[in-house]
């Protein structure tokens, strides 16, 4: 628990840890190695782990090391209710929680629970995106130490969601089976995902990976089925879904967090969307959960 210094008596189901994988507290563990390699055991199954790469254990993995070199990690732990006071884990391991994802933008958990002969909770990755993702985790770490003002578990939540987000598109990047999968495509799908936040057109992207703008346009197109403007806008709002859902961001430092060059630009392309603006949106969702959840 991270005890909140705006409010009294009030403590948070979160923390962190620069030295161990799993919480004893019984929350779910995203753990980032950035350094070194590690013989560990995940459920009595030997794995090896070398940096960079991202664990996702839930609170049921019984996890240890066996023997490691030079292993540096930075570990945010956190319970469901974290994210939303209507979750838990019996309600995320739930037959309908796919459906509730649907219908108020849960995130997915499946991660945490998913395993076979190819993925056991370890989520290896190129060296190239270790500054993206190590940048959440700090920015978690920076808002449970300092609390800079009472917005701060908001803004750990918001990177918690992206975290989701990167660990889902790096897994599915590795794991994932797509027939129209090309490599050019695939290496803008993932600088896409971990820049967002950024401004960026074609033009660049074709500078970027030595292509030209049509060769780029037709074959994100095939492999998508739609262009890149279309995905990068349609990503945006799907992640300011989330962060409008579950915390009380201000819509201006949301607009700039999701990549969008102004308030108003983003307010009128979300409205375009989704029919509602950012703030009927927030409160609808809260509205839902509430009738749902709460009756």
């Amino acid at each position: 628990m991270t005890k909140c210094r705006f409010w009294e008596n009030r403590y948070l189901p979160i923390e962190y840890s620069l030295e161990n994988m799993q919480s004893t507290e019984g929350y779910f563990s995203l753990c980032l190695i950035k350094r070194g390699n590690a013989v560990v055991s995940i459920d009595g199954i030997k794995c090896y782990l070398s940096a960079p790469a991202l664990l996702c254990l839930n609170p049921d993995r019984k996890t240890e090391i066996i023997r490691s070199a030079k292993l540096q990690m930075k570990t945010i732990y956190f319970a469901p209710e974290f994210i939303n006071r209507n979750l838990s884990v019996e309600r995320i391991t739930a037959d309908d929680y796919e459906l509730n994802c649907r219908l108020f933008d849960f995130p997915s958990f499946d991660l945490f629970y998913q395993t076979d002969d190819t993925f056991n909770c370890i989520i290896p990755f190129e060296s190239e995106e270790l500054g993206k993702v190590e940048f959440l985790f700090d920015s978690i770490i920076e808002q449970l130490s300092v609390q800079p003002d009472n917005m701060w578990s908001c803004r750990a939540r918001m990177a918690v969601i992206r975290i989701f987000d990167y660990a889902a598109n790096l897994y599915e990047g590795l794991f994932g089976v797509n027939q129209e999968s090309d490599t050019l495509v695939d290496c803008i799908l993932t600088f896409i995902e971990f820049n967002l936040e950024k401004q960026f057109t074609i033009e660049w992207l074709s500078r970027e990976y030595s292509t030209n703008r049509t060769t780029l346009m037709a074959d994100f197109k095939r492999v998508t089925g739609k262009t890149i403007n279309e995905f990068v806008l349609d990503k945006r709002i799907d992640l300011s879904k989330q962060i409008l859902a579950f915390t009380n961001i201000s819509i201006e430092e949301l607009a700039l967090k999701c990549g969008f060059s102004s308030q108003s630009y983003f307010t009128r392309a979300f409205k375009k969307k989704t029919g509602l603006s950012p703030m009927q949106f927030r409160k609808q969702a809260v509205e839902k959960r509430i009738s749902e959840f709460q009756q």
